[in-house]
């Protein structure tokens, strides 16, 4: 009530003193009224304590005379405010008028034109989620962390809040004597504060955005890491990797090959790291990671990996530091103007982590991963509703629905596409043109089309980054063979329940592989040819490497299945995937999809193998009858049995298959998991759920990290509500992060409304860190009971459930419920989330692709239902 009342007098105060209404407020871009120039932080951060204080100054131009200017603070207790021009100071005051965090300043007297520095004291509270400055406590410690993108430095310091203002920090935090402290620039000095207090001096850094801006603060184990000088940077780089006390043996991996991913990066952009230090921090409750320039922040799970660390751990850390470490180019180096260019930061942060991924440990299975999560985000592209890459963005509230698998996964497959019709030098040259021509600067994708039309030296690849880029869809390629060569024709894909649309055409890079002869052309209007020279089976997509997919004829079908299973790993998937979009927009039959799914059974790469299977055990989600689901737990079977018992017995004991081959090893896990979820082999979940019995009982030996996620879920559905109460007792005396992530989402496995009920509880139960109680809430919803379950809190006290939700998560929300299947189930989910868009800051576009997804579930149970029965209960 205090700062209502504030705010309110405030504004009261200022109507009369101005010679019109108060401006509009600005829940976009702020006004050109004024920008800053730097920066100067001073934070007293205690994280014991419920807040932190702050002293900040904001060199800022103002571009006209003026009694008000609009900035960002938000959840700000700002307690004096002035504006200082030479000898002269103007007092003000401060209100914040939107609750996306857009605040007004009112100044007693005119705010000449011309450089003024800004002046704010203030406290304000910590936040519990990752969002801001945030606290934690781990063990018998307290600890803060920084997590600002989109626009959550707002909560920390008043600021003007967008990527397009990047100018220098100079920051100082005063801490508790003993206690490490972090910034993006490297600590200069250290001074007495107080009684108990030290404070910590950094260096000014260079040009940021604000949502770059970081600090950590607590009891932190420290590892440095070797970055010795290298053929692009010629002196050796500071580097460290910190974790919360008691972590230390967990960031050996991290300290010792961090450096090897940086120095990829450095290779490939020509560039050396652009900052004067780096380290790497760990937090338990960071929800992803985030690219915060000299000091990049984690989930716990990502940066601290046991020596036994299964290889799905270590492809996580590889790419995903890959990812953030291609920012410091991509982002930091060079940063959007405004959110509408964001894709320019994660597409291609998307493209050079998993380039920079796979050349650091090939086995690990990067380059497929990709592509499978490339074609999870052409589903998402398919529906009626969607947004292009680049998403012209007007409001805050919007800002969150651009950080999707359209931005990520989509930009990076489209990276791909281009890269390989261009050729990997060309593309390379663009790019570094790019970052050389805005370093330390701001862009935008009229910048970078320009950049790598230049760089490249083909100005005609903008066409098809452009058509790409702009457009909302997939493109899917008819193909008809026709002698030497084929015959191809383009439009949007629309899988069954997705309306018509106007026609589409795209710039499509259509490639084939014949033997080892690669074929390509440039499909611009709706019809074309391609020209095949090679011998032997004629492959679509060659390498996967499109963003598009193909539709055949019976007989082209026919001709590429018969060779499918030893085809490469991502040609496999691109059949795999595109058998299935052709079943799924009403052409091939069902009995085709389980024929391709028989026929890539055999293939060796795990991905390629169960593609097809996976999806059909997504039909469950309409409703099979009994003789259906029996069958479809029969095929299942089919598919995944056989091939398990040709690897030899299951052993589930910790380093079983120590020195067997990365991908064997990882075959055999995914043929594990399907036949025990999907064909619910008995024998198996007996031996999961006993192994799993095992482990959280003490017996460190009895199942391997490898197995344990899939072994604590099957125990939670199988033994219920006593084995989730000891696996609660367990996760929290462990100090394994891995443990503690694989035993909250097994909690969220829960199937039976009393699991479920247990579950729910302890989405509240305060022992368990605010992000794992988050992952237990989200992950209730994959489940039917789950999902009923939680749809009926959020019907009957919606503001208790999402009191610890993050603001940037809120707006994700609907999409919980994407995977209900009836008309009746749609409307509830719009008559509960329409009226609370405006609580969740936002959600219009998640809300749309929920109801868009059930809709084409029921329209697809409606068409092809018969069908899907006859063929499972067979």
């Amino acid at each position: 009530m205090k700062f209502l009342l504030l705010a309110s007098a405030a504004s009261l105060l200022a109507v009369p003193a101005l010679a019109q209404a108060p401006a509009a407020v600005p829940l976009g871009q702020l006004p050109d009224a004024a920008r800053p120039l730097g920066y100067r932080l001073d934070l007293t951060v205690r994280p014991e304590q419920e807040r932190f204080t702050g002293h900040a100054e904001i060199d800022t131009q103002v571009a006209r005379a003026t009694r008000s200017l609009f900035l960002h603070g938000s959840d700000l207790n700002v307690t004096r405010v002035v504006a200082r021009r030479g000898g002269r100071t103007i007092a003000a005051r401060y209100a914040q008028v939107d609750p996306s965090g857009v605040a007004r300043l009112d100044f007693d007297a005119e705010l000449p034109a011309g450089r003024v520095t800004l002046i704010f004291d203030y406290d304000a509270p910590f936040m519990t989620g990752s969002e801001g400055l945030y606290r934690a406590r781990v063990g018998d410690d307290w600890y803060a962390w920084t997590q600002m993108e989109p626009i959550d430095a707002r909560r920390m310091f008043p600021s003007f809040d967008e990527p397009g203002f990047k100018v220098p920090f100079t920051v100082a935090i005063t801490a508790a004597t003993g206690q490490k402290v972090f910034a993006n620039a490297p600590e200069t000095a250290t001074a007495p504060a107080g009684p108990g207090l030290t404070r910590h001096s950094f260096a000014p850094t260079r040009p940021l955005p604000t949502y770059l801006v970081a600090i950590a603060v607590g009891p932190f184990d420290v590892v440095p890491g070797p970055a010795p000088a290298n053929a692009v940077r010629k002196t050796a780089l500071p580097y460290r990797v910190i974790a919360t006390k008691g972590q230390a043996e967990r960031l050996k991996l991290a300290a010792s090959e961090g450096p090897r991913i940086l120095a990829l990066h450095e290779d490939y952009f020509g560039i050396p790291y652009p900052y004067e230090k780096l380290d790497q921090i760990a937090s338990p409750v960071m929800g992803g990671a985030m690219e915060n320039a000299g000091l990049v922040t984690y989930n716990d799970t990502l940066l601290l990996l046991a020596p036994d660390a299964p290889a799905s751990q270590r492809r996580g850390f590889g790419t995903v530091v890959a990812h953030e470490l291609a920012h410091q180019w991509f982002g930091d180096l060079v940063t959007p103007t405004w959110w509408t260019d964001i894709w320019l930061n994660e597409s291609f942060a998307e493209w050079a982590g998993n380039r920079a991924g796979e050349i650091w440990q090939p086995g690990l299975g990067t380059d497929v991963a990709q592509l499978a999560a490339a074609f999870a985000a052409m589903d998402t592209d398919s529906q009626s509703v969607g947004r292009p890459i680049r998403q012209e963005i007007t409001r805050n509230d919007q800002i969150a629905s651009a950080f999707d698998a359209i931005t990520y996964q989509k930009g990076g497959q489209v990276l791909t596409m281009v890269e390989r019709y261009l050729g990997a030098d060309r593309f390379r040259r663009g790019v570094q043109y790019h970052l050389n021509r805005f370093r330390y600067a701001s862009a935008t994708a009229d910048d970078f089309f320009a950049s790598m039309a230049k760089g490249s030296g083909d100005p005609g690849i903008v066409p098809v980054f452009r058509s790409f880029v702009t457009q909302t869809g997939v493109p899917v390629v008819t193909i008809r063979s026709d002698g030497a060569g084929w015959r191809i024709s383009q439009k949007r894909y629309r899988p069954i329940g997705v309306a018509a649309t106007a026609p589409q055409t795209w710039n499509v890079p259509v490639c084939a592989r014949q033997g080892e002869v690669r074929s390509c052309t440039l499909l611009s209007g709706e019809t074309g040819t391609l020209a095949l020279t090679g011998h032997g089976l004629a492959v679509p997509n060659a390498d996967g490497a499109g963003y598009w997919r193909y539709s055949l004829d019976d007989a082209g079908w026919t001709a590429l299945l018969n060779g499918a299973a030893t085809l490469p790993a991502r040609e496999a998937m691109a059949v795999a995937d595109s058998l299935w979009a052709d079943f799924a927009a009403g052409h091939a039959g069902f009995a085709r999809v389980v024929a391709g799914a028989r026929v890539l059974a055999t293939h060796q790469e795990r991905s390629a193998t169960l593609q097809l299977p996976q999806e059909i055990a997504g039909l469950e989600r309409l409703g099979l009858s009994p003789a259906a689901t029996a069958g479809l737990r029969r095929l299942a079977g089919e598919l995944s049995l056989p091939r398990l018992r040709a690897l030899g017995a299951v052993t589930l004991t910790a380093g079983a298959y120590a020195g067997e081959e990365s991908g064997q090893g990882q075959l055999r896990q995914t043929l594990v998991g399907y036949a025990a979820t999907v064909a619910k082999d008995p024998a198996l979940r007996r031996q999961l759920s006993d192994a799993a019995e095992a482990a959280i009982g003490g017996d460190a030996r009895a199942l391997d990290p490898g197995y344990r996620a899939l072994a604590l879920s099957v125990a939670v559905e199988e033994r219920g509500v006593p084995f989730m109460d000891r696996l609660r007792t367990a996760m929290l005396a462990s100090s394994d992060p891995l443990l503690r992530q694989q035993a909250v989402r097994a909690i969220a496995s829960a199937v039976t409304p009393e699991q479920v009920a247990r579950a729910l509880a302890l989405t509240q139960d305060q022992a368990l860190q605010s992000s794992e109680r988050l992952q237990i809430l989200v992950n209730l919803s994959r489940q039917p009971a789950g999902a009923d379950a939680l749809f009926a809190l959020l019907s009957r006290d919606f503001d208790r459930a999402m009191a610890g939700v993050p603001a940037f998560v809120r707006p994700r929300m609907p999409g919980l419920f994407a995977g209900y299947c009836s008309a009746d189930k749609a409307a509830a989910v719009e008559a509960l989330f329409r009226p609370k868009l405006a609580a969740l800051g936002g959600g219009e576009l998640q809300l749309g692709q929920a109801l868009d997804a059930i809709r084409q579930c029921v329209a697809l149970k409606a068409a092809k239902g018969a069908e899907i029965e006859a063929v499972l209960a067979r």
